[in-house]
């Protein structure tokens, strides 16, 4: 995108202020960047110890950083998350390792789920190996999969997966924040 699009405004917030909103309310908020910039959220913030993992390593410092047995991750390219998904995905994680749900087009949410801190030496393992892909980890440690007709009842499901990647997913992003504020 050629930005840093955790700080791309949807309707007067920049997008990390509403995964934040959605967060917040369930559990303490640690931010995991690699830039002094996000401090002014008033949150505690985390670099990764190792650049050019990928999502590994987002989970692998969430991990390490955790005070409590299970942490909440999502990306700040996730707008529409709200509350009551991430209580929908911590009251059926029971006691899996990892609880990751897909979306509606059938595609894993690896950064918007539930890990143990458990996890972290294997997590820490695949990275050491040379291994990228979060799916491996999901090969190793107890992993509940939430099938999106386990959250389709919930409000505002249909956006929670609108991730925004690109210019044009963002001005999706912005024509869907209107209008699903035109119908609340």
């Amino acid at each position: 995108m050629g930005k840093d699009k955790a700080w791309l405004e949807l309707g007067g917030r920049a997008m990390i202020e509403h995964v934040i909103a959605a967060v917040e309310p369930i559990c303490e908020v640690t931010i995991i960047a690699n830039s002094p910039r996000y401090e002014r959220l008033g949150f505690p913030v985390v670099a990764d110890a190792n650049s050019d993992v990928g999502p590994l390593e987002a989970i692998r410092t969430a991990l390490s950083h955790a005070i409590t047995s299970r942490v909440v991750l999502v990306g700040c390219d996730l707008p529409f998350v709200t509350s009551d998904l991430f209580k929908r995905l911590l009251s059926i994680s029971g006691n899996q390792c990892a609880t990751v749900p897909f979306g509606a087009d059938g595609n894993l949410e690896p950064l918007c789920a539930i890990y143990c801190r458990k996890a972290l030496p294997v997590v820490t393992n695949l990275i050491a190996e040379g291994k990228r892909k979060v799916s491996l980890l999901f090969d190793r440690v107890s992993t509940r999969f939430v099938r999106f007709d386990e959250l389709v009842d919930l409000k505002g499901s249909q956006l929670f997966f609108e991730n925004v990647n690109t210019h044009e997913d963002y001005l999706r992003a912005a024509q869907k924040l209107l209008k699903r504020d035109r119908t609340d």
